[in-house]
């Protein structure tokens, strides 16, 4: 395969999505809040339950999942109106690392196209992001990575994220649903504010089990081995063995499970074999990874023994202070 065919077999991988049996639960849930705000704004009626919380490990395959489904839902499209002006009804944000509930408010303007002046208070930030939102017609607010609102774990600052995120499930006359996906600390959010518990669903994106999503596992390497790249999947890969291996190398993660299944694939045609071989995973886990040999959850016998966190501990112990010796006079 030359380079050019290389690179749109590439395009094609990483542009399919593989659906799994969680996705009719989001594509449903996200259906729900169009239908909410459509009752809201069309009714008088609707549910107080404006927010969704997707809460899933790194890896999970969340935001993948987010990104595909909501461009895929008309009424979250830019639009014009009757004026000939765009209307953009979803916005989507990263939440900064840093970032304090005041710097929220400005990031969520600077994604309006919005100047924020800093000297401003929280509150005066806050009024003008919900007097901006209602002006502009966004009615769906995805914000990801939203654990890094809570920057320290103490009752305050959590009240303080709490109350900001209530802040904007409030705005008069306007039923703004929100979306925030992140890993567990995020469930943080829910807890001990029954205000915004009743507010809000949650979707759990739990670790892929050995056992339970083998056949997933199992279609996936279908689609992406033999129907994409063609090529022949050795028998080896079809057993329980392979897909735990699979499985716990990613801790569960489906968004990595597929990842790697992507990577050892492309290693495999780049290198003229005509069969997907377990070889080209211990290949690309070593590589994503660093383990040593003897650590590589594809090759080695005792397997389940390994922590994929871990396998990087020999160099941070190599790198400790070694104890320095009484000189000898």
């Amino acid at each position: 395969m030359n380079t050019d065919e290389l690179k749109e077999l590439k395009r094609h991988i990483y542009g399919t999505y593989l659906e799994s049996p969680r996705d009719r639960k989001l594509r449903n849930m996200l259906q729900g809040m169009v239908d909410n705000v459509d009752d809201h704004l069309n009714g008088g009626g609707g549910s107080r339950q404006t927010a969704l919380f997707v809460i899933g490990e790194s890896g999970s395959g969340k935001s993948h999942s987010l990104k595909h489904h909501c461009g895929r839902i008309e009424e979250f499209q830019p639009r014009e109106n009757e004026f000939g002006e765009t209307i953009t009804p979803f916005l989507s944000i990263e939440a900064s690392s840093s970032s304090t509930m005041k710097g929220f408010a400005i990031t969520l303007l600077s994604a309006m196209g919005l100047p924020a002046n800093s000297k401003q208070t929280e509150t005066q930030l806050f009024s003008a992001v919900k007097t901006q939102l209602k002006a502009r017609g966004i009615l769906y607010l995805h914000v990801d990575e939203a654990q890094h609102l809570i920057r320290h774990d103490s009752q305050k600052v959590i009240t303080e994220v709490q109350d900001g995120l209530k802040s904007l499930m409030q705005i008069p006359d306007w039923p703004l649903h929100t979306i925030f996906s992140g890993v567990p600390d995020l469930a943080k959010l829910l807890t001990n504010d029954l205000q915004l518990a009743n507010r809000s669903k949650v979707i759990r994106y739990v670790e892929q089990s050995p056992t339970d999503d083998q056949q997933f596992i199992n279609d996936a390497m279908t689609k992406i081995a033999e129907q994409m790249c063609g090529l022949k999947i050795a028998d080896e890969l079809r057993e329980a063995d392979f897909v735990g291996r699979l499985c716990h190398s990613a801790q569960g993660g489906l968004g990595k499970i597929v990842e790697t299944i992507r990577a050892a694939c492309i290693l495999t045609v780049k290198n003229d074999r005509t069969a997907l071989e377990n070889r080209a995973f211990a290949f690309v886990y070593q590589e994503s990874s660093g383990c040593l040999p003897e650590h590589n959850i594809f090759s080695a016998a005792r397997w389940s023994e390994i922590s994929p966190e871990h396998v990087l501990a020999d160099l941070s112990a190599s790198t400790e202070p070694k104890k320095k010796g009484r000189t000898k006079k």
